[in-house]
């Protein structure tokens, strides 16, 4: 009897051996992971009442009651041990949560086929006798239970094996094999074992088949090899995607750049200068700045939205207002193109809403700048219209144009990081391929949607939808009404009132002073925050103070805080001129107390909203 069970008592030791090693390193707690464990405890449990089993039919024999429950413990622990093999073959790679993963099992036919396998075994086996045999030429557990186990057993194995070796997307190449020879050795230690019958062999394989699957599939040191290899992997697609962001970052900036010092040294550097040609040249200069400037914005808005650091804030706005606004800034873009822009705004629209204004005016500006990149002649229509829904407008913004259109193979790179596509390529098209992307983010941020038809060579349609809430439901009217009257401002007279910029750049202070000068101001430059607060304590006056916030010794908020804090001293207006104009620093600006913002480059519309604000007095009162 000892003969016949020697190899059990083995496979026992080196099962229990398995385990302390398993738990003591095993960090993982997947669902393959959970499985394995209950596998192997399972296992040690089969070999166990297997050992009692054969114990009692050799000491017992005569207690068939108890040598009948003892069996048929060890047969139904075997049952059990298969069931869970299979579900951890069917787990392997399956990486996610355990619901998710009860609900693919109901689902899945395999799955379903093993169960019912599992069913009709425990059914048919507590009907189908072993053979009770003493005689020291068989094994002490044999006849048909058994061997209907082991066979059922195998075929379910071999189904779960062939349904996880299909899923490749899930399970490589490589470790295939180990389930391959997992199932070989199971059918040839059950040969071996009809061959064989006096000694006992193939509970005992399962050990060597656990063992497989430990130094294959759950060996901690694997997934740390898994890790480092994902690790790797990351670090290749970083390094190529710094790569291509500073190649692209390099061409798309020279570009601008090479236009703005060329024709820059192309006037310095004429002999015979004539005003409309350098008129022209100025405005190239102009439009080169212009797209720089986007670049750089777009450049920094996206490093915002993907840490997380960007914000909804919902204040009351006039839709209208955008409109006009996103009219003006397109016919300028499109005045030297032979592009006719549209405008079609519902009448019925809500005059005043409720929402993030900023992002939805970067949406559809980004949009439209879109369009105008990508059109040569033509059309670029934008349709406003809206659903009232209680409280709440749906916002329907759609954005025509006659453009190149884009090709369907490039569908998918749309609103992808620093993709460009064919068509901007071919056509030389400035940009980083970043304007759709932060639309994109900028649209989920709203909760809304965006989506596009495109037909390659005739042109591109976006459409989004933004929900808003309303603050007045008086209708917005004809918006276009007075269109010409908002694109132009006049200068207004400020000879009598004395201002104040301090920077420590001399050209930016150069051409504040240019951009100040229509106005016919007292104008004095400073260089540094020191020179404004002994400017201030010998007692010159101002009206309003321009003061850039990064100067080396003291910065403008620094300079603020001090000058807030004298006493007897009569402080003007202090606006914040700075270059720091990434979304939120605005409000930071007004939070540290200063009473205005201006972002540099100066916008000339922005400037004129604050002179006007703080000297025009009729429009005041």
């Amino acid at each position: 009897m000892l003969g016949s069970i020697l190899i059990s008592i083995g496979g026992l030791l080196f099962a229990i051996l398995l385990i302390a090693v398993y738990f003591y390193k095993s960090k993982q707690t997947l669902v393959d992971n959970k499985f394995y464990k209950l596998s192997l405890v399972l296992l040690v449990w089969v070999i166990i009442s297997e050992i009692a089993a054969v114990s009692a039919l050799y000491y017992a024999y005569d207690y068939e009651v108890v040598c009948n429950v003892l069996v048929r413990i060890n047969g139904f622990l075997t049952i059990s041990w298969i069931l869970s093999v299979c579900y951890y073959i069917v787990s392997i790679g399956y990486l996610y949560k355990e619901k998710e993963f009860i609900k693919y099992c109901t689902e899945n036919r395999t799955i379903k086929m093993i169960f019912l396998l599992y069913v009709v075994v425990c059914i048919v086996f507590f009907f189908i006798k072993f053979d009770n045999v003493s005689s020291f030429d068989y094994a002490y557990i044999s006849g048909p239970a058994l061997y209907y186990i082991y066979i059922v057993g195998i075929i379910a194995v071999i189904i779960s094996s062939i349904s996880v070796i299909s899923r490749k997307e899930t399970l490589v190449i490589g470790n295939k094999m180990p389930l391959i020879i997992g199932i070989v050795q199971s059918v040839l230690c059950m040969v071996t074992q009809l061959i064989v019958p006096n000694v006992l062999i193939i509970t005992s394989s399962f050990v060597f088949d656990m063992y497989i699957i430990y130094f294959m599939f759950e060996n901690p040191d694997l997934y740390l090899i898994k890790e480092l290899e994902i690790a790797k992997k990351r670090a290749d697609d970083s390094n190529k995607a710094k790569s291509d962001f500073l190649s692209n970052m390099s061409h798309e900036i020279r570009t601008p750049m090479n236009a703005i010092i060329g024709f820059s040294e192309g006037i310095l550097n004429e002999k015979d200068f004539e005003v409309e040609n350098a008129k022209k040249d100025i405005s190239h200069i102009y439009l080169a700045g212009t797209n720089l400037l986007e670049i750089i914005n777009n450049i920094l808005d996206i490093s915002k939205i993907e840490t997380g650091e960007e914000t909804v804030e919902n204040k009351k706005y006039n839709l209208g207002n955008i409109i006009l606004e996103l009219t003006s800034i397109i016919e300028a873009r499109i005045n030297t193109k032979n592009i006719k822009f549209i405008t079609n705004v519902d009448e019925n629209i809500p005059r005043e809403l409720i929402g993030d204004k900023t992002k939805l005016f970067q949406i559809l500006l980004n949009i439209l700048s879109n369009s105008v990149k990508y059109t040569e002649v033509g059309k670029i229509e934008l349709t406003v219209t809206s659903e009232i829904v209680n409280n709440n407008a749906l916002l329907h913004f759609k954005i025509s144009d006659t453009g190149y259109g884009i090709k369907k193979e490039d569908f998918g790179k749309l609103f992808e990081k620093f993709s460009r596509l064919d068509s901007a390529t071919e056509n030389e098209i400035e940009g980083t391929g970043l304007g759709l992307v932060i639309t994109k983010k900028l649209v989920n941020l709203l909760k809304g949607k965006i989506w596009f038809e495109s037909e390659y060579g005739a042109g591109t349609i976006f459409y989004v939808d933004v929900t808003q809430k309303i603050s007045n439901h008086e209708k917005i009217g004809d918006i276009l009404k007075n269109k010409e009257e908002t694109k132009k401002f006049e200068y207004i007279d400020c000879s009598n009132y004395k201002v104040l910029l301090v920077d420590d750049n001399k050209l930016n202070l150069k051409v504040a002073e240019k951009l100040l000068k229509p106005y016919n101001f007292s104008i004095t430059s400073l260089s540094s925050g020191k020179e404004c607060i002994d400017c201030i304590k010998k007692g010159e006056t101002f009206d309003i103070i321009f003061l850039d916030h990064m100067m080396p010794e003291i910065d403008g908020i620094e300079v603020l805080h001090i000058l807030k804090k004298l006493d007897g001293y009569e402080i003007p207006p202090i606006v914040a001129l700075t270059a720091n104009a990434i979304t939120g620093m605005k409000e930071m600006y007004l939070n540290e107390g200063f009473d205005d913002y201006l972002s540099k480059p100066i916008n000339t519309s922005e400037l004129d909203k604050i002179i006007n604000k703080y000297f025009n007095k009729e429009r005041n009162e």
